[in-house]
């Protein structure tokens, strides 16, 4: 009897411990646009879009690994218009709104990064949303955005003081949850790759994008509305 109440025990250790040992795989997966440009400081650029309105057409595209898809607005007269589009572009000492180079001069590992403008609504979209939510994503200012703050431009007279504030709120698919990454307060400028978590929104399988500011006129935002994203990275559900 006791060797069989001993056996039982032994039995029942072993299935625990193994049971203890199982332990779940969460397999993620970053995009990347790496190998996508074939020259030095260029961008995206596409004719293959469709109308959006009078002044600009719209064209999506997808990451090198296919997880992704953005929006991209465009004119023929004027070029890039709005949503998103990816560089390799190294400039952080010109100013204006043909530099759509990030103020770190690369990307978060690579050179290829993605660079959107809110002039028009920017979506990035997961392809496989029945398999994959957006994790995490890492924010920059573009060169652009930092050098206006830092020393004014055309439409913002003279650079950031005490009480200014530039941030960016990310959405998730239909609105109802966003986060707020400030990338101006004051003097103090993002400079770096910023590292934001979205998990705290749940399943987030698309995201959309505002930008606001403390320099604004009787027509908006005078900041320009404009940052740097890379290191998307999904998690299986």
């Amino acid at each position: 009897m006791r060797k069989l109440s001993l056996l039982m025990l032994l039995s029942v250790f072993v299935f625990c411990a193994c049971n203890d040992d199982k332990t779940d795989v969460i397999i993620e997966k970053s995009a990347s646009f790496e190998g996508l440009l074939t020259e030095p400081e260029s961008e995206f650029t596409t004719t293959d879009g469709e109308t959006y309105n009078e002044y600009y057409d719209v064209a999506k595209f997808n990451d090198a690994n296919q997880l992704i898809e953005c929006t991209h607005y465009y004119s023929p007269a004027w070029g890039f218009g709005g949503g998103f589009v990816y560089t390799n572009k190294t400039d952080v000492t010109n100013p204006g709104f043909t530099n759509n180079s990030a103020i770190t001069g690369k990307g978060l590992k690579g050179s290829v990064y993605l660079t959107c403008a809110t002039s028009n609504p920017p979506v990035l979209s997961v392809i496989e949303s029945n398999k994959y939510s957006i994790k995490e994503v890492w924010i920059t200012n573009s060169t652009y955005a930092y050098l206006a703050m830092q020393d004014g431009d055309g439409m913002t007279e003279g650079g950031f003081g005490d009480g200014d504030w530039f941030k960016l709120t990310i959405y998730n698919q239909d609105k109802s949850k966003s986060i707020d990454v400030t990338l101006g307060e004051g003097t103090n400028l993002l400079k770096e790759w910023k590292q934001v978590n979205l998990q705290g929104m749940g399943d987030v399988t698309s995201l959309q994008f505002e930008m606001s500011s403390s320099r604004n006129n009787d027509w908006g935002m005078t900041t320009p509305g404009y940052f740097c994203m890379d290191g998307i990275t999904l998690i299986e559900k």
